[in-house]
């Protein structure tokens, strides 16, 4: 590395570019940065000492120029700094400009953009795709009016504010006034210029700088690994197009359809589960590790056949597909199979988020129909549904649950077909029919397990299969009810009997005593006559078939609670199934 003492002039002089490149984050500078930055530029340039200088911290670059071309320079980092800079730069010339100070207005303006020998106008600083075409906007003096929620308008508009306020009215102080401004930016302004050499690794820098200061997430990390080994040749071009024709499209599946902006923390969540799909169970901390590793052994598989390029194209390939499996696992209204959908919905409900790379690695297997290890829809099913018994019937019991992401790593290699996943299941202490009858009779589930509960009541409700079912996918509508309601009455004390605080105690929370109901504020602690009465209308209009074996009962006590909760286990065992094994 060589470095070097530099002011903005050294930096944005002459015939050469500054190009963001593509890996990079966005601009993301906010109103608390350009204070600071704001207040630091006033007080240097009210400061009597002109020999008084202000450091902004490093700017790193690679030079990438080709023969013949113009000088051009990668920065690795210091992109925000320089774009705020010449923010200020354009409010300082459009001011200028206002005030009729045509030297003024060029001299500034020399730092912004420069005319080529062919009279192409070329820009000092070249933003990434995203923030490029508003940065241009605003060193054309065209904003417009749906460009004021773009951050760098609002920085450019900021400084605009600030530089006016203090804008004196005559022509000679406006000039001073801007230019001393001017004058500070130009030279006063000191940064540590950092160039990479030909032996010096670009990613390295990042590793370095996510430990001792600029904390880059895990997406940048991996996208700046990954877009860093583009060939050297024509490298800002084919960055570029590798960007925008593979990378975006892929990161695009990760963008909140609220704020429209990149989740990386469930981008970051992906990575972690697609790669334990590649390469096996490990910790999540090491996911940007565990990637450098997956991509080098990528890309030294497909060297024989293809270039570097060529095979990042085909890992981006792969990342996408397996991103869509995760999209639609992780949000089912995405997915367009009705069957599939239901299936996720109930695994978001099973509240198993280490079982996703297990359920992405049996999505690809289905979706390939020319692989060898192809399974139909039909055995799809069948697979997730042993899945969730296994889920489901351990959290019963109350069986460790820690190591489940290296069983389920295990099960996406070990169980190729549906029998040998009921014996991998079956070798984990994977209950059996009895185990869970019994525990189904007191086991307090709504207070150990409250989604798992709702999941349980809405299958048990489906399983019967009423002709006219009613609506249970809003959990405002259709709540979870205790029967024996949370809140002790007296007349309640009174229908329990002597052992009236044992039997709540006991079965307040279990499955006997829950039901589904749309009336669950109005019922709350009223009598079980009332609540009858209150079902039987839910009943005979949305056919709740839950709650026909209460309906039946003149009375609600330990025993009604105990043969409702027979014939519910009864039911959950078929719907949930753990086949005999030999």
């Amino acid at each position: 590395m060589h470095t070097k003492k530099v002011t903005l002039s050294d930096i944005l002089t002459g015939e050469r570019r500054h190009v963001i490149p593509v890996y990079q984050r966005m601009y993301s500078w906010t109103k608390k940065d350009w204070q600071a930055l704001w207040t630091d530029i006033q007080a240097l340039t009210e400061e009597a000492d002109k020999g008084y200088e202000h450091f902004l911290g490093p700017i790193i670059v690679d030079q990438n120029t080709l023969p013949y071309d113009i000088e051009q320079y990668l920065v690795i980092d210091g992109q925000q700094r320089l774009a705020t800079l010449s923010m200020i730069l354009c409010a300082l010339r459009n001011l200028a400009r206002r005030r009729k100070l045509k030297a003024l207005e060029l001299s500034i303006n020399s730092y912004l953009s420069f005319n080529t020998t062919r009279g192409d106008v070329e820009y000092k600083l070249i933003l990434r795709s995203q923030d490029r075409e508003t940065f241009v906007k605003v060193i054309e003096d065209r904003i417009g009016s749906d460009d004021n929620k773009e951050q760098l308008v609002k920085t450019f508009k900021f400084f605009m504010t600030e530089i006016r306020r203090d804008l004196p009215d005559d022509e000679e102080n406006a000039f001073n006034y801007l230019n001393d401004l001017f004058s500070t930016l130009k030279t006063r302004l000191k940064m540590v210029s950092i160039s990479l050499e030909s032996n010096d690794d670009p990613t390295k820098i990042y590793e370095s700088m996510n430990s001792t200061g600029t904390k880059l997430l895990v997406s940048d990390l991996i996208r700046n690994y990954v877009l860093m080994h583009i060939p050297v040749n024509d490298q800002a071009f084919a960055q570029s197009a590798f960007f925008n024709k593979e990378w975006e499209p892929f990161e695009q599946q990760f963008t909140d359809s609220i704020t429209e902006k990149l989740d990386n923390r469930e981008l970051e969540d992906f990575y972690y589960r697609y790669l334990i799909n590649k390469r096996g169970y490990f910790a999540k901390r090491l996911v940007y590790a565990a990637y450098k590793k997956e991509m080098q052994a990528y890309t030294a598989k497909h060297r024989p056949s293809v270039d570097n390029y060529h095979s990042l194209r085909i890992l981006a390939a792969d990342q996408s597909r397996y991103a869509q499996y995760y999209r639609r696992i992780v949000h089912p209204q995405y997915e367009h199979d009705s069957l599939l959908r239901e299936a996720f919905e109930r695994f978001g409900m099973l509240d198993a988020t280490t079982a996703i790379p297990f359920v992405m690695s049996l999505y690809a297997r289905y979706e390939n129909a020319s692989s060898a290890a192809h399974i139909n829809k039909s055995t799809f099913l069948a697979m997730l549904n042993a899945m969730e018994s296994f889920v489901i019937r351990r959290s019963l019991l109350r069986l460790r649950t820690r190591g489940y992401g290296l069983d389920f790593a295990q099960a996406s290699d070990e169980a190729s077909d549906l029998e040998s996943l009921y014996k991998f299941f079956a070798k984990r202490e994977w209950p059996n029919d009895a185990e869970v009858i019994e525990i189904l009779m007191s086991f307090p589930i709504y207070r150990r397990e409250p989604k798992k509960t709702r999941l349980i009541l809405t299958e048990l409700e489906k399983n019967y299969g009423h002709k006219e079912m009613v609506d249970l996918s809003d959990p405002k509508k259709i709540q979870i009810e205790h029967i024996m309601p949370q809140q002790p009455t007296k007349e309640w004390d009174e229908t329990l009997g002597a052992d009236a605080l044992s039997i709540r105690k006991k079965y307040l929370d279990a499955i006997g005593n829950l039901t589904l109901s749309g009336y669950n504020s109005e019922l709350a602690a009223r009598s079980f006559a009332d609540k009858k009465r209150e079902y039987q209308k839910h009943g005979s209009g949305s056919h709740l078939e839950l709650n026909t074996f209460v309906l039946s009962q003149e009375t609600w006590t330990e025993r009604e609670i105990l043969q409702r909760a027979k014939q519910m286990a009864a039911q959950f065992v078929k719907i949930w199934r753990r086949p005999e094994l030999n």
